[in-house]
């Protein structure tokens, strides 16, 4: 009978087989995350189509939409630049969102982001439109 396994033990291998499964889970998601509680920032200039086409505005939508802090505004070369802050995830959106999607009217021709920086702490509360005239 050494040789032979029951219905009975079999249940007890597959109890303890999905046990260690969502062991295995929990590790990975812990590690998931504490790689999401990462802030991470940068600049960013768009070049192409941005102005008088809402592009500000939807940026704004699209940050807080995905919890992403920071500011926009225009500039005098016809571009937009800004910053944006975010956890990992939506940091990466938002950045995916600046380069290849913008507003339904804009053109977005070139976007450059500057280096992305780790945070401790968030620089702002919120995504805002800034209305000054940038240098």
């Amino acid at each position: 009978m050494d040789g032979v396994e029951t219905q009975t033990d079999r249940s007890r291998l597959q109890r303890h087989n999905i046990k260690r499964t969502s062991e295995v889970q929990k590790a990975l998601t812990t590690n998931q995350d504490s790689e999401d509680l990462t802030i991470k920032s940068c600049e960013f200039e768009i070049f192409g189509i941005v102005h008088d086409v809402s592009f500000r505005h939807y940026t704004l939508r699209r940050a807080q939409k995905l919890s992403v802090r920071g500011w926009c505004l225009y500039t005098q070369h016809q571009t937009i630049k800004g910053l944006i802050q975010g956890y990992t995830k939506s940091f990466e959106a938002m950045r995916i969102w600046l380069r290849y999607t913008g507003s339904p009217t804009s053109r977005i021709d070139k976007c450059v982001f500057g280096p992305t920086e780790e945070l401790k702490y968030f620089s702002y509360d919120a995504f805002t439109i800034l209305n000054i005239p940038y240098k």
